[in-house]
């Protein structure tokens, strides 16, 4: 299972991932950068700003000590809870950064993704670092580091394949990204990844099966609703329930 030993696995991914995403973004029309995306406020131009937003944030208060975005969100929405510190502060973002152009938001990612590999291939892995609640630490609590960087490709698969479906390409679900997700989601899961030696055969951890690669992309991509996850992973009912919540797009 994935542990700290074992975070290189994931970090042998990270720099193949952004220049999957580069190379898919100076490849699309003005039209492409302004389709819908599931996350309903969003284009596919919306979406790579904001993982943009995600590097920038992260190499500001990871790397660099500086102050976390959310404490100035705060600020501005006294009172309000984390989901929706969260959301405000990504939407503040996004609609700032409209101006820039796609060319100079694709040479930010593309510095951006080099950057953050850099960082998190020279930090130790059993270092204390922020909370990451995905793994169950509690705000004010420390996570040790490989935590982070395992939360980070998650978010980074995620939206990759949010891009990627709004423009009628499906998930990334290519065997490299596709095996380093289901071990990120495994270890979440306190649970061992089933990664198939057969291309065609089924994915999933611990009990639960997910499918095909196609379908284990999209149920942990968050291209279905908790509904649909329920009808296609199969395995114990209280971990099936778990991964819906966890999984299922709004």
């Amino acid at each position: 299972m994935l542990d700290s030993s074992s975070i290189s696995g994931v970090l042998q991914t990270y720099r193949p991932e952004r220049d999957a995403l580069v190379e898919l973004l100076a490849s699309l029309s003005p039209d492409d950068w302004a389709q819908p995306t599931e996350c309903p406020a969003y284009s596919v131009k919306g979406v790579a700003t904001h993982v943009l937003g995600d590097d920038l944030s992260l190499l500001s208060r990871q790397r660099d000590g500086a102050l976390q975005g959310l404490v100035y969100t705060t600020e501005e929405l006294p009172g309000a809870d984390f989901r929706t510190l969260l959301d405000a502060f990504n939407d503040q973002w996004v609609t700032s950064a409209r101006f820039m152009s796609p060319l100079l938001l694709i040479e930010l990612l593309r510095l951006t993704g080099e950057w953050t590999g850099t960082y998190y291939e020279s930090v130790d892995p059993r270092s204390p670092g922020e909370p990451v609640g995905l793994f169950g630490a509690s705000p004010g609590s420390s996570s040790p580091f490989w935590h982070a960087i395992a939360r980070e490709y998650l978010e980074r698969w995620i939206h990759h394949s949010q891009i990627r479906r709004a423009l009628g390409l499906g998930s990334l679900a290519d065997w490299q990204f596709l095996r380093t997700g289901i071990e990120v989601a495994a270890a979440m899961a306190q649970m061992e990844p089933v990664v198939p030696t057969d291309p065609e055969g089924t994915w999933g951890f611990g009990p639960i099966v997910l499918g095909p690669a196609q379908q284990s992309a999209d149920i942990l991509t968050r291209a279905h609703t908790s509904e649909s996850i329920r009808r296609l992973a199969s395995g114990p009912m209280e971990i099936v329930e778990f991964i819906s919540a966890v999984a299922g797009r709004p």
